[in-house]
């Protein structure tokens, strides 16, 4: 019996793209598209819904990306706040090593996603964004210890 409850049961099990005729998002298990009755390919439907599927981790993964990198400013600020400066301390050098790490790992996981969606080009910008930032204060870091 399945956990109706578990997430990862029923996101192994379905997928959705868009359908290439009329552009509507549909399930990938369909044999046509529910909008404009076009016949869905079932190898280009799940090869779609799994690049549908990487395309939404990656704006998933920048977005979590760039609230780290304002974190790193909120933990910045606390360092200035009265008892509470060893957490940010704490908090901003962990984040200031954290924050290339998830860049350099989005970087790994989806530079060679080719997407055309505007969401994707959105967070491959966020990811550029942060990474100059990030990269700045880190090789003036390593430059230091050298």
């Amino acid at each position: 019996m399945t956990d109706n409850l578990s997430l990862t049961s029923a996101a192994g099990n379905l997928g959705i793209f868009e359908c290439p005729n009329c552009r509507q998002t549909i399930d990938a298990s369909a044999t046509q598209c529910r909008f404009c009755s076009a016949p869905i390919d079932p190898v280009a439907a799940e090869a779609a819904a799994d690049k549908m599927a990487r395309v939404n981790q990656a704006c998933s993964d920048a977005s979590y990306l760039r609230t780290a990198a304002i974190s790193i400013l909120v933990f910045l600020g606390i360092m200035f706040i009265p008892f509470m400066t060893l957490l940010g301390v704490f908090g901003y050098y962990f984040l200031m090593f954290a924050v290339p790490f998830l860049a350099i790992r989005w970087w790994v996981k989806f530079h060679g996603l080719g997407a055309v969606d505007p969401d994707f080009k959105r967070a491959r910008l966020t990811v550029i964004v942060v990474s100059v930032l990030c990269a700045i204060p880190l090789l003036r870091f390593i430059t230091s210890l050298i």
